[in-house]
């Protein structure tokens, strides 16, 4: 039976999303627990959000969790704090899910590609199924949710 949980992970600088300034608006990480809480009831699945300041909190719960959800969204890190994230750790966390042949979309609210996002680099895996979704805010969590559900049911 397919696993139909979906976990939602938050990187640094994710807290307070304020600090993306005119590419988040006044949207907050709270607001976007409900949106997709209320998302995951329609599609009847289930939601772990997280959100943690701590990259190797963010490895263990990649590492540790994998055997428990169905499908991973990963929003790594906020825009003010890219150019400090260990991006090859994230992809081989990352890798092990896809192994597992489990969904996993990176998020971002902000465009990342945008000058002086300060997160120019996609997570990227060379196996599993892998998607990427930037700069739709709020809707870049919904549209990950969806085709994760949609994933599973196939």
């Amino acid at each position: 039976m397919t696993n139909k949980t979906i976990l939602v992970l938050n990187g640094p600088g994710l807290a307070d999303l304020s600090a993306g300034g005119s590419q988040t608006g006044d949207l907050t990480l709270g607001q976007i627990e409900d949106e997709c809480s209320a998302l995951c009831e329609q599609l009847g699945l289930k939601l772990d959000f997280r959100q943690t300041e701590d990259e190797e909190e963010m490895f263990r719960w990649i590492g540790k969790d994998s055997e428990n959800f169905g499908g991973l969204i990963i929003n790594p890190v906020g825009s003010l704090k890219g150019d400090s994230v260990d991006f090859d750790r994230y992809r081989s966390a990352i890798g092990m899910v896809a192994h597992l042949k489990k969904p996993v979309v990176e998020v971002h609210t902000a465009n990342i590609f945008r000058e002086g996002s300060g997160v120019t680099k996609p997570l990227q895996a060379s196996e599993g199924e892998m998607g990427f979704i930037c700069g739709l805010g709020l809707r870049s969590y919904l549209l990950a949710i969806r085709a994760i559900a949609k994933r599973l049911q196939d």
